[in-house]
C-alpha cells in the first residue's frame, strides 16, 4: 500500500533537509501513526503521501502508484481515485447540507453523484438524520464525522487524517480514533493518522509508528 524510500523535502527558500524520512512501509489494510512535535512536518508528508506537494527526492509509491511519474493533472485524478483527506480544519461548506458536503467530493473528481453512497454512509457514521441539515446546526462531533464520510465517499484506498485528536478531550479522542479504524476496515482503506497527541498511539496498539524530529519549520 504504501513505501518510502530515502525520502526528503525541503521547504521554499529553506536551508537543509526539512523533512527526512529514511524507510517506512505498510501493507494494505494496515493503519500507521505518524508522530511529532508541531514543526516537525507530519501535515506536509501527508501532502506527499496525497500528491498535494511534489516529492524532491526519494522514492514514493502509494497503493502501487509511483508518485514520481504523476503530471500534475495525473496527480488530481490519481488523488480523486485513491486518496481520502480529513484535514485539521474540517472545511465543510457551510451553504451545502451535509449530504451536498459528501456529493462535493464525486463532483470535484469528475464523477456522477451517488446518493445511495452518501445516505449510506451518513447511516453507518449515524447521520441519517442530518442529511439536510448545514454544517452550522451539527455538533462538533457530528462535523467531523461529516468529513470522515466525505473523506470516505469515493472508496479511498488510503485515508490521510491530520490531527483528528486536536482539542478532543480523552473520551472523544477514543471515540475519533475508534470511528477512522472502524470506518477505514469497514471501507477497505488503510490509515494514516498524523498526530502529536500520545493518546492516538495509546488508542491503536496494533498501528505501525513513524516519529518525525523536529526538524521541519511549518506548523503541523
Amino acid at each position: 500500500m504504501l513505501q518510502i524510500s530515502g525520502l526528503h523535502y525541503r521547504y521554499r527558500n529553506a536551508t537543509g533537509t526539512q523533512l527526512s524520512v529514511p524507510e517506512f512501509s505498510l501493507a494494505k489494510g494496515e493503519h500507521a501513526v505518524i508522530l511529532g512535535p508541531s514543526g516537525c512536518g507530519k501535515s506536509t508528508l501527508l501532502h506527499l503521501l496525497a500528491a498535494i506537494l511534489t516529492m524532491q527526492q526519494g522514492e514514493l509509491r502509494v497503493a502501487g502508484t509511483d508518485l514520481r511519474s504523476l503530471a500534475p493533472r495525473a496527480a488530481d485524478a490519481w488523488r480523486g481515485r485513491t486518496i481520502g483527506f480529513l484535514p485539521q480544519r474540517l472545511a465543510l461548506v457551510p451553504s451545502l447540507t451535509v449530504r451536498e458536503n459528501l456529493l462535493v467530493a464525486a463532483y470535484a473528481n469528475g464523477r456522477t453523484a451517488d446518493v445511495a453512497r452518501a445516505d449510506e454512509l451518513l447511516q453507518a457514521l449515524g447521520l441519517g438524520d442530518k442529511a439536510r441539515a448545514k454544517p452550522h446546526q451539527l455538533s462538533q462531533g457530528q462535523q467531523q464525522r461529516t468529513a470522515i464520510a466525505r473523506a470516505l465517499f469515493n472508496h479511498p484506498a488510503l485515508l490521510l487524517a491530520d490531527e483528528p485528536t486536536a482539542n478532543l478531550d480523552d473520551d472523544a479522542c477514543a471515540a475519533a480514533t475508534g470511528l477512522l479504524t472502524s470506518q477505514a476496515a469497514a471501507n477497505g482503506a488503510s490509515l494514516v493518522i498524523a498526530t502529536h497527541d500520545a493518546r492516538v498511539l495509546a488508542a491503536l496498539p496494533g498501528a505501525k509508528v513513524l516519529r518525525l524530529p523536529r526538524t521541519a519549520t511549518e506548523a503541523a
